[in-house]
């Protein structure tokens, strides 16, 4: 049977805002018929604080962003919050059905998450096996801070973690691979929490460049998903509609300290996504 056909898309490092409303065009315009499945790959700049869809925002984060010239966003996913500073983002947008195993959120973490381990294997990383649903999952404000189904691990310390955004049966799942921490900066925007995670630097034995971890996870969900990607970029329609979103969503507070958005932007994304 020959191989699906993805899209993929190497971004250059841009803002959190740029980022999400980036991610979110991709997801809408594929749930609109519009573009093929699409694997994009990214880094950001400056570093950012990301906040889960539902996690609340705390004036003590924003005065630390601040003052270290990091971004504060809040994405389109749930989970906590997450620092994007020596990384590699992956993001998916596929329909979830499919998925061999089934659509259901966990069903299709698993079946992604097979393109993420089979990357760390190029890379010589072996991760941990699945971490059960079933045992309790801690409260943490910070996302590294904590294993949950969606997470995958080398030596029970968290390495990549990933959370999922829906429209019906279509997903955007993103997620961060870092290639190395900035404890101080974690310890300033964090405080004392405790925290059990790991990185591509501490895990290899030799030194990994950006360039090379992207070409890891595009084997790596070629080889786990039975895909082939052909690389491409954004359609004007996906970008006018992300610069859109980052106008008036990511970009805004309203949106990053209370989750707002005009009923007005959400009207005028679904039109632009309908005009021929």
């Amino acid at each position: 049977m020959r191989a699906m056909r993805w899209r993929l898309i190497c971004s250059e490092p841009a803002s959190g805002a740029w980022n999400m409303a980036l991610d979110e065009a991709m997801l809408l315009a594929h749930f609109m018929g519009l573009t093929p499945p699409t694997l994009r790959l990214y880094r950001w700049t400056p570093p950012a604080l990301s906040l889960g869809l539902l996690q609340p925002c705390n004036e003590e984060w924003e005065r630390r962003c601040a003052s270290m010239g990091f971004d504060l966003v809040r994405r389109p996913s749930g989970g906590g919050a997450v620092l994007h500073q020596h990384e590699v983002t992956y993001a998916v947008v596929v329909d979830g059905r499919l998925c061999p195993q089934g659509s259901s959120v966990l069903t299709t973490y698993r079946w992604l998450e097979g393109g993420l381990r089979a990357a760390l294997k190029r890379l010589g990383i072996e991760p941990d096996p699945p971490f059960s649903p079933d045992r309790p999952v801690p409260s943490a404000s910070f996302c590294y801070a904590r294993l949950t189904g969606a997470d995958l691990s080398v030596g029970g310390r968290k390495l990549c973690g990933s959370a999922q955004a829906r429209r019906r049966n279509f997903l955007l799942q993103h997620g961060s691979l870092p290639l190395r921490w900035d404890v101080a900066a974690l310890r300033h925007l964090f405080g004392g929490e405790e925290m059990s995670l790991t990185c591509l630097e501490w895990l290899s034995e030799k030194p990994l460049t950006p360039e090379a971890v992207m070409d890891a996870l595009k084997q790596g969900f070629e080889q786990a998903l039975g895909v082939t990607f052909v690389e491409g970029d954004l359609t004007p329609r996906e970008k006018a509609v992300a610069d859109l979103l980052y106008r008036a969503k990511y970009g805004s507070s309203a949106w990053t300290k209370e989750r707002q958005v005009a009923f007005e932007v959400r009207e005028r994304v679904e039109r632009m996504l309908k005009s021929a």
